[in-house]
């Protein structure tokens, strides 16, 4: 009896420890959403405004050795804003590459945290339209390096769910507006900053199939 049990909870280690082993493949898809808004509660204002977006990527991964995972992914986004009492509204959308090295420490039996490193470009465009019917181009991108961590579920051999719990990091980024017509404009701007999600701040969901 004590053989059998033994045998039984090699074969139960084995088959979630596959997941984390030198030379799995892990390809992945993540999602997340962001909301906000503000308004202005000064007796003369009504002014407000709202932005939301989501975020999606689509990626492969490599566990180079136990534990350690290396990855590629193709990102995408989009967020609206709309502006109350200015009579405005904001769209742009991004593509992108992303790089990735993720280290994972186990915790309790299927469940695992992790920690890395997360770099990515992202090119954007859009459009703000103003009161009047006019339109203004955006163009712009940027390029960022964060670590990153959060936890990580082997549901079974072929699947795992992930999430982002904090990252850290600095970004690049650079912006163009024109806008063409009665009033001809354009502006550039470049923007470089360091920034600290503090933990749920940036959570987001990666499912992952590996094989």
């Amino acid at each position: 009896m004590k053989k059998q049990f033994l045998t039984a909870a090699a074969v139960f280690l084995s088959v979630y420890s596959y997941s984390q082993t030198k030379g799995t493949s892990a390809l992945n898809f993540g999602v997340s959403s962001f909301t906000s808004e503000s308004k202005n509660v000064s007796p003369n204002s009504n002014q407000s405004y709202e932005n939301k977006g989501a975020n999606f990527d689509l990626g492969y991964g490599l566990f180079v050795t136990d534990n350690n995972k290396v990855g590629i992914e193709l990102l995408y986004n989009k967020s609206t804003t709309e502006y109350q009492g200015f009579e405005s509204s904001r769209k742009e959308k991004g593509v992108g590459i992303g790089l990735n090295f993720q280290h994972y420490f186990p915790l309790l039996k299927t469940f695992y945290a992790y920690a890395g490193a997360y770099g990515q470009y992202v090119q954007t465009d859009g459009e703000e339209r103003f009161e009047g019917g006019q339109i203004r181009d955006i163009d712009g991108y940027t390029a960022s390096l964060s670590a990153v961590g959060g936890l990580t579920w082997f549901i079974s051999r072929r699947w795992a769910l992930e999430t982002n719990l904090i990252s850290a990091g600095a970004a690049y980024s650079e912006t163009k507006d024109d806008q063409s017509g009665t009033n001809d404009y354009s502006n550039k701007r470049t923007n470089f900053g360091l920034s600290s999600d503090g933990l749920i701040n940036n959570l987001g969901f990666r499912v992952y199939l590996m094989f």
